[in-house]
């Protein structure tokens, strides 16, 4: 799919556009892995000498896009939706009970954790929606995960392509290793941001 998808933007003038379509794709179910797609923007980003940090924030207001596509339908449509027979297919009713466990066991902190569990991400964002859950608190922990992960796997792109542009099979090798540590890298700079957020929050009421 990695390579798939850089012959098909590469060299055009969807190189950055397109993978920013794909993540607002994901949101409505193209069954494509995030993760993969923000590797192939850092790809293609080097390629054209396009700026990290702008591909990250593209990239970035793709991903949330995208989750707010789910969050909504599960507040709009979610009544209708989980009594349709192709949702039961794709969020059959075990699903639902385990996510909406993890809502009432978690709270927003779920929210947060759905970023990093792919199986589960789109059931936990559409779950929120449908349980009313603030939309601004959906964002800012779902935004908070993706500032995290989104700028690390554009990175992972960025790198491959310089490293290996030269051999496809030691790039899809090397992509091999290096995803695993990436979204373990992603989670811990997460966790990192949302305890300072918790002190700096607790700070404030103490002196409050």
């Amino acid at each position: 799919m990695f390579e798939t998808l850089l012959e098909y933007f590469q060299g055009t003038p969807l190189s950055l556009w397109g993978p920013f379509g794909l993540l607002l794709l994901c949101g409505l179910g193209l069954p494509i892995p995030e993760d993969i797609v923000l590797i192939v923007a850092g790809a293609l980003g080097e390629m054209d000498g396009r700026n990290w940090i702008r591909v990250s924030m593209v990239m970035y207001i793709g991903v949330l896009g995208g989750d707010s596509m789910i969050f909504f339908a599960g507040r709009y449509l979610g009544t209708r939706l989980l009594a349709s027979s192709w949702l039961q297919r794709i969020l059959p009713s075990r699903k639902q009970i385990k996510v909406e466990g993890l809502m009432e066991r978690y709270g927003s902190m779920a929210l947060f954790i759905g970023r990093f569990l792919p199986g589960l991400r789109a059931p936990i964002f559409f779950t929120a929606g449908s349980m009313k859950v603030s939309f601004v608190k959906f964002l800012f922990f779902d935004g908070l995960a993706a500032l995290a992960s989104v700028p690390i796997f554009v990175w992972v792109g960025r790198w491959l392509w310089a490293e290996f542009s030269e051999n496809l099979e030691e790039m899809h090798e090397a992509l091999a290793r290096t995803h695993e540590y990436s979204l373990w890298c992603a989670m811990l700079l997460a966790v990192i941001a949302i305890a300072g957020v918790w002190l700096w929050a607790r700070r404030s009421r103490r002196a409050a």
